[in-house]
């Protein structure tokens, strides 16, 4: 009889087991697409008593069939693929800029395009009209391309703030999953919670896991600590706006996280947030040195009309900011004034002050220095800083050349007859008469050749103060050789002079205080003179287009910037941009290979295999089956005993 009951109870504890495996296979088909979920299996081992072979099955124990390494693995290639992702779409973005709504480049080719058209029909006013437009439509696509750019900055940081708090959330369900685990070491269930949680929280920043005896685990990610034995260290997101670098922090004590541009989404973005800001700054530079290019040409001649050319462009100044630990009572005060030197990655400088060497400053885009010493107004980078009260050694202050030059890059000439298409000046022989007109008595052949605007006149140059700009004026030649240079308002009083060399001269007129300011309308002569011979210079007029034909040239003009000429700057920009796009793509196309090789690998180990576990369901069916059948055997066999009792 003891046997029969061994056989019922040992056919029992396999029948259990069996149902156990059964279970767990049911288990494994219905979580075949769960997220972290691992296959499991049923470990069997045989029972055993004191004095007998085995009494049956033991109780089943349920594992995972795991792999940490694997896992691991999928969880870096993750956290890559999705920073490639993130970059993807946003170099894109930024990319897109310079091309969409306008396009930046083709705006301002169209704009010298119609100033070299008014050049050859300076009165034209339908031409006017035009170029004013161009001028418009340059104004509206760079504020377009300025506001997508500062979106995509902005969407960057919004994404940071909800990096934050789903990693929050994360990490703090990870943190339940350990107190969970403390109780229930090992738990399948759990340890398929946390490592979808791992992966979860892997598509947002690289994480370290260091995996303890009992299942649970502590995270990192570039050492800083994310989840300890005391629990989730909340994670803070620090500035990210106006001009403020976002700073990660977690727990108490503020341990600073600094993801690198490929860990997950929250580097990606911070990433984000600087290139888009060099991005920003670049086409500040380019909105500022367009702007003040074309100002000065226009403060270099004279409207149809006769009147000096004004601003058709208005930005922003140049911004000057104080360190909190400045000590010293210094104002400072920028301007603008050489766009053409102005570093096109668009700064900002660090200036520093420290005695007895006095100021220097450093680009921090490209960390390229100035000396400057102590003379003021500081001058570099195209840049004029006036200095005001006493500066302590150790202050600092960051200049911003162009702060917002390409949102704020504005039309403010309003009327198309504006345009300074006329030169300041036209030379004609002969002298000046009273009614306005000009008597050409010269026995000699002399000449005007074609003239330029320069920074310094020619060595040989008779040169008109400033003062004197705007007046008509007259060059008579006391000698074959010899000149001097009178206003028709007091023709008698030389204020200028100079001599022909090898039948050459040269006449240069500074320009006023002004967007011109500083440089020279300078004209050539030659040819042969007698004495009494006069050249007349008279303000240009509605039929010269000199000016606008310089204008036009500024475009290719090779020293209009510090990248060349102003085409291969805009050019050289929206190329960079396109191709740091194209880089992201190929990045993300490539890593997600890499998750999907990860993926299978992992799934190769600890994936539900449907054909597998098939082949598992059949034995343990047929194993409980055969199980059944001895309970079945015994129970007829025990029935059969009791009748013959």
């Amino acid at each position: 009889m003891s046997g029969l009951i061994g056989a019922m109870n040992t056919a029992l504890s396999g029948l259990t087991a069996f149902d156990a495996g059964i279970n767990a296979v049911s288990g494994n088909l219905a979580n075949q697409t769960t997220s972290g979920y691992a296959t499991e299996t049923v470990n069997l081992s045989t029972a055993i008593a004191s004095g007998q072979a085995g009494v049956g099955v033991q109780t089943p124990q349920l594992t995972r069939v795991a792999d940490g390494f694997s896992a691991g693995l999928l969880r870096s290639a993750n956290s890559v693929s999705q920073a490639a992702d993130t970059q993807a779409t946003n170099q894109l973005a930024i990319s897109n800029a310079l091309q969409n709504n306008g396009n930046i480049h083709s705006a301002i080719n169209q704009f010298f395009l119609d100033v070299g058209s008014l050049s050859a029909n300076p009165s034209n006013p339908a031409q006017q009209q035009t170029v004013l437009s161009d001028a418009q439509t340059i104004s509206g696509a760079f504020q377009s391309a300025a506001n997508t750019i500062t979106s995509v900055i902005n969407g960057a940081t919004t994404a940071l703030q909800q990096n934050v708090g789903t990693a929050n959330n994360l990490l703090s369900q990870l943190a339940v999953i350990n107190q969970g685990l403390a109780q229930s070491p090992n738990s399948p269930a759990l340890l398929d919670q946390q490592q979808s949680a791992l992966q979860s929280l892997s598509s947002i920043v690289t994480v370290n896991v260091l995996p303890q005896n009992n299942g649970q685990i502590l995270v990192a990610s570039g050492g800083t600590a994310l989840l300890d034995q005391s629990g989730a260290q909340i994670l803070a997101l620090n500035g990210g706006m106006a001009g403020n670098p976002p700073q990660i922090t977690a727990g108490n004590v503020g341990s600073t996280l600094v993801p690198a541009g490929s860990d997950g989404s929250m580097g990606a973005n911070i990433q984000t947030w600087q290139t888009g800001g060099q991005a920003l700054r670049a086409l500040n530079a380019r909105a500022a040195v367009l702007s003040a290019s074309i100002n000065q040409s226009q403060a270099q001649g004279l409207t149809p009309a006769g009147q000096p050319g004004t601003s058709v462009f208005s930005i922003p100044n140049p911004s000057v900011t104080s360190a909190l630990g400045n000590s010293g009572t210094a104002t400072l005060n920028a301007q603008l004034i050489n766009g053409s030197q102005l570093p096109t990655d668009g700064g900002p400088f660090m200036l520093s002050y420290n005695a007895p060497a006095g100021w220097s400053a450093i680009n921090q885009a490209n960390q390229q220095s100035y000396a400057l010493g102590n003379a003021t107004p500081l001058s570099f980078a195209g840049l004029s800083i006036a200095v005001s009260g006493s500066a302590a050694s150790g202050d600092q202050f960051l200049v911003n050349p162009a702060p917002g030059a390409a949102s704020g890059l504005t039309v403010i000439a309003k009327n198309p007859n504006s345009i300074a298409s006329a030169d300041p000046y036209v030379v004609t022989p002969g002298a000046f008469q009273s009614d306005g007109s000009t008597l050409n008595n010269n026995a000699g052949t002399i000449t005007a050749g074609t003239d330029t605007v320069v920074n310094a006149p020619s060595a040989n140059a008779a040169t008109v103060p400033a003062a004197f700009y705007g007046q008509s004026l007259q060059v008579t030649f006391t000698s074959p050789t010899n000149y001097n240079i009178s206003s028709t308002l007091k023709p008698g009083t030389m204020i200028a002079s100079g001599s022909l060399l090898s039948g050459q001269g040269q006449l240069a007129v500074a320009f006023p205080a002004g967007g011109a300011a500083g440089q020279f309308w300078q004209i050539p002569i030659s040819g042969i003179a007698s004495a009494g011979d006069v050249l007349t210079v008279s303000p240009g007029g509605s039929s010269s287009g000199s000016n606008a034909g310089r204008m036009a040239s500024i475009w290719t003009a090779p020293s209009a910037s510090t990248d060349g000429s102003l085409q291969q700057s805009v050019l050289g920009l929206g190329t960079l941009l396109a191709a740091n796009a194209q880089q992201a793509q190929q990045r993300a196309t490539a890593t997600s290979a890499q998750v999907t090789t990860a993926s299978n690998n992992l799934q190769t180990i600890a994936g539900v295999s449907l054909d597998q576990q098939a082949v598992v369901l059949t034995g343990y069916s047929q194993a409980y089956q055969a199980a059944a059948q001895v309970i079945s055997t015994a129970h007829t066999m025990f029935e059969s005993l009791l009748q013959a009792i």
